[in-house]
């Protein structure tokens, strides 16, 4: 469904004044970093229209930018078409969209569909930290096995092994047993029985790309949970269900949201590397990105010489990325912050705005 919006300069003025405003917005001690950031000051005065296509999760987040940019820029407007991600790079190489909003990682195919159109790579600017445990909302993933196992941590060679079955990161064979990571005892033969969500979802994309170095080769005998329908529209969430079968199974492993909890089920700590730090999967770490399996929402536009950067478009992430807009990600509530590191980055990144 189209949503377009166009904020006259009284609603904007209302914005101002409301208490609502970002300033206004209490910084939890976790997010405290926020307050570090820059400020938006504009480089220009820009007006147009910024047509945004993609995920429906964000509709809410990018209506609070919405009216937050227009208070320094009350000539811009906006129309959004937020119903999937699958949506928006088509927009962009169509050019009936110049901004890509994604929820999820890009896949393949969709980068070399706007390459082969546009002649030019896709333009990825990161614009928040995505969800700790809200699967429509890009969650960082955790790793979680049943209470009563000894183990505390793993790192992102013995993840492949055991989620894997092609070990692209080196590891010489698969990981079937408890006694491979070092338990033992009774724990030393007993088998590994791993749990996910379904395999065909963006979270278990993303570790394949990231963990499994792109491979596709899952252990045979993962068992994906997926949501089950209940009475009235309602159904009990798929990667709640994986966290709560570990209650049941103490040979259990799971991948699943790290926000995620059940009394009988502990979540361990992740490292990249055996000889790396073990980061243990808590907001503040996903929020700073110590945490290994965070993820990131990344917008995307259109940056080449065949499809040049909508100046209104760039002014706006200019304005996402500043302390009022990742201010305005707390008062969403699911959604992350970015650090000062990483906002930095994006904004050297960014096009000027012409």
């Amino acid at each position: 469904m189209r949503v377009a919006s166009r904020l006259s300069a009284l609603a904007a003025l209302t914005l101002l004044a409301s208490p609502a405003g970002a300033k206004n917005i209490p910084v939890p001690a976790w997010a405290r970093y926020v307050r570090s950031l820059p400020p938006y000051r504009p480089r220009r005065q820009v007006s147009g229209t910024v047509r945004s296509w993609g995920h429906g999760f964000l509709k809410v987040m990018m209506r609070d930018w919405e009216h937050g940019f227009h208070r320094f820029q009350p000539r811009v407007e906006f129309q959004d078409d937020l119903a999937s991600s699958a949506a928006a790079m088509a927009g962009l190489y169509s050019r009936r969209a110049n901004l890509g909003v994604l929820a999820r990682e890009i896949v393949p195919m969709e980068a070399a569909a706007y390459r082969k159109v546009a002649g030019q790579p896709a333009f990825p600017i990161t614009v928040l930290t995505g969800s700790y445990g809200d699967p429509d909302k890009i969650m960082a993933l955790g790793v979680f096995i049943n209470k009563s196992n000894p183990l505390s941590r793993l790192n992102f060679d013995q993840l492949d092994a055991i989620f894997g079955a092609q070990h692209l990161r080196g590891e010489r064979g698969n990981i079937r047993t408890w006694g491979q990571l070092g338990l033992t005892g009774a724990w030393s033969k007993r088998p590994i029985h791993p749990y996910s969500g379904p395999a065909d979802e963006a979270p278990a994309f993303y570790f394949s790309q990231t963990v499994m170095h792109g491979s596709v080769l899952w252990n045979c005998r993962l068992q994906q949970l997926d949501d089950v329908p209940l009475p009235g529209g309602k159904h009990v969430d798929g990667y709640q269900r994986v966290v709560d079968a570990l209650a049941k199974d103490p040979d259990g492993i799971a991948l699943t949201g790290a926000g995620y909890r059940n009394p009988n089920a502990k979540v361990l700590a992740i490292a990249v590397r055996p000889d790396g730090r073990y980061i243990d999967p808590t907001k503040a770490n996903v929020a700073d990105r110590r945490y290994p399996l965070s993820r990131a929402v990344k917008f995307y536009i259109n940056d080449g010489p065949r499809i040049p950067p909508n100046p209104a478009v760039v002014e706006f992430l200019r304005y996402i990325l500043s302390s009022d807009g990742q201010r305005q990600v707390l008062r969403e509530g699911t959604f992350l912050p970015l650090t000062p590191t990483i906002v930095r980055r994006q904004l050297e990144k960014l096009p000027p705005s012409m």
